[in-house]
This record gives structure tokens, sequence and C-alpha cells, in this order.
């Protein structure tokens, strides 16, 4: 279980990292998708590897543990995804909710 916890925080730091060099970056929505893949390949492998172990430890086939590492790496794939594609709606509702607490503020001074 510790390599697993291992491989997922690894693979979770470096789809951070990613989304972070492709925003500063200012990549499409395509390229970041390619970034995730092509820096965090090694996490992927690891993460997978990891995954097929514990899910061989606790009695699944290699086919049903590869198929859960598939599963579960495509899952991270689109929610990292999915969170870089909504990035500048995220951004906007975080400025609007500012806003509304910048002018809550001065309403309660006065």
């Amino acid at each position: 279980m510790v390599a697993f916890d291992d491989a997922n925080l690894a693979l979770t730091t470096c789809g951070f990292a990613a989304h972070r060099s492709a925003n500063e970056h200012h990549l499409g929505d395509s390229q970041f998708a390619t970034k995730l893949a092509s820096d965090c390949a090694g996490e992927i492998a690891a993460m997978r590897r990891a995954i097929i172990a514990l899910d061989r430890s606790r009695g699944k086939s290699s086919a049903d543990a590869a198929r859960d590492a598939d599963v579960t790496i495509a899952r991270f794939h689109s929610a990292f995804t999915d969170q870089y594609a909504r990035r500048a709606e995220d951004e906007r509702k975080l400025r609007q909710l500012q806003r509304a607490m910048e002018e809550e503020g001065k309403s309660n001074v006065r």
C-alpha cells in the first residue's frame, strides 16, 4: 500500500506541476494534454505498476488489474485536462468572489 500511496503522490504532484507550467506558458488544452502525458510519463508508468501490484496482491487476475490501472490512469488524465480546460472560468469566478468580499468589507465599514 505504501508503494501505491507514493506513486499516487508522485503522479498528482507531477500533474499539478504540469498544469502550472502549461498555464504559465499559455498552452492550449490539447497542448496541455500532450504535456501532461509527456511530463508525467514516468509517474504514470509507476502508478500503473503500483495499481497492478496492489490488485494482484488482493487476488485479482492480471487482466483485471491491468484494466483497473488503465481506468485509473484515464481518470487521472481526464481530471487534470478537465481542470485545465476550466482554468479561465475558475479564475473569473475567483475574481468575482474577491470583488464581492471587498464590497462586503466596504459596506461593513460604514
